[in-house]
């Protein structure tokens, strides 16, 4: 029978809650883990040949590369760009004519992951919040829209012509939503290698399975010096309380009043013939504003399709398609704006995730800082 009152509750199951719990069962620290989903938005195919969330992982992921096995690299040279009838591939000879722009860009791709890998560091002893206030590059980027930087860095064209639509493909987003940090951070696959993976759910969530259960939390409510959790007519209480959830959720028992925006996308896999439009190269992006964001060649018959509101004709792309699965990502993460929100929420309340700065390894990185802090409370 499953215990009612705990030292910490982390409700949620996402990576961010997963490295809350590692981290506190490395230091032997009483917890109970709630969640519908293990793994949250790393979700893979009934099958396993399919990642269906998270699609790729950075080399730079030091957390959480621990926990997931590499596949094939991805390469700039995979890539074909669309725009409208036109299609084009990185490596051409379009490109010398950006070239003093790509420089600048990467110039400033290599400050900023300099500034961003401190950020990742400080911020495992620190709130996400207080690490980006606290650095004046950082901040002032987080604050900056992305045009306007890249206006005022004179990259206009090159930006137009591939960057923005690499960035349509990861992140779902135009750039006239995102702000300067997010800009940079979704590039810098350019010059951080990227590759294909597979979670190891298993070898991550071993040390502390029979702390886990599957539920449905209903309702948080802080009384007396504790939390109190109904999950599927249980009852549960806790000191310590981590909401490890989607922002839109976890909002109102954390008494946050201004988020960011999500991004959303819908994903389908498809087997299918492809057509020429499709054979060229693994990885199809698309320009704003297309419906169709993006495709991947899955090299075993089947590709993933994204496209942001009603479903485009599939025949356009293949021959003779059938959908294996479709699911709609609402959020696929929380990007564009300006809103800075504090972990700690006071109470012994801690709340992680992506709601600061998508990425897997920056949401596993608040679930590092949200056992820190209790751990180190006492």
């Amino acid at each position: 029978m499953t215990r009612k009152t705990y030292e910490t509750i982390i409700i949620g199951a996402g990576i961010s809650g997963l490295a809350c719990a590692r981290s506190l069962q490395e230091k032997d620290r009483d917890f109970l883990i709630i969640g519908e989903d293990v793994g949250g938005r790393i979700l893979t195919s009934a099958d396993g040949s399919a990642n269906y969330g998270a699609f790729f992982v950075c080399s730079d992921y030091h957390h959480l590369l621990q926990y997931v096995k590499i596949k094939s690299r991805i390469k700039l040279s995979n890539f074909c760009f669309h725009e409208e009838k036109k299609t084009y591939v990185f490596f051409e000879p379009k490109l010398i004519k950006y070239s003093v722009q790509f420089v600048k860009a990467l110039k400033l791709l290599y400050k900023f992951r300099k500034a961003f890998h401190k950020f990742r560091k400080n911020s495992e002893i620190i709130s996400q919040k207080n690490a980006i206030e606290n650095d004046p590059f950082l901040y002032e980027l987080y604050m900056q829209n992305a045009p306007d930087f890249v206006k005022k860095q004179k990259i206009q064209k090159g930006t137009d012509t591939y960057l923005s639509k690499a960035l349509y493909s990861t992140t779902f987003s135009m750039i006239n939503e995102m702000n300067a940090f997010s800009f940079l951070q979704f590039l810098l696959p350019m010059i951080t290698p990227i590759y294909t993976f597979t979670f190891e759910k298993e070898k991550m969530i071993q040390p502390f399975q029979e702390k886990m259960i599957c539920g449905y939390v209903d309702d948080v409510i802080y009384k007396n010096g504790q939390h109190k959790v109904k999950a599927d007519g249980n009852t549960f209480y806790a000191d310590n309380i981590v909401l490890a959830t989607q922002i839109d959720w976890s909002k109102h028992f954390a008494g946050v009043k201004k988020t960011n925006k999500p991004a959303s996308t819908n994903m389908l896999h498809v087997k299918g013939v492809p057509k020429s439009i499709v054979a060229r190269k693994e990885y199809q992006l698309f320009a704003p504003p297309s419906n169709v964001q993006a495709m991947a060649n899955l090299k075993d018959g089947t590709y993933l399709f994204y496209y942001r509101y009603e479903r485009p004709s599939l025949e356009n792309f293949f021959k003779d398609p059938h959908i294996i699965a479709h699911k709609y990502w609402n959020p696929a993460g929380t990007i564009n704006g300006h809103a800075l929100i504090e972990c700690n929420r006071g109470n012994n309340m801690y709340l992680i995730g992506d709601f600061n700065v998508c990425g897997l390894e920056e949401s596993y990185i608040t679930g590092i800082y949200a056992a820190n802090q209790i751990i180190n409370s006492g």
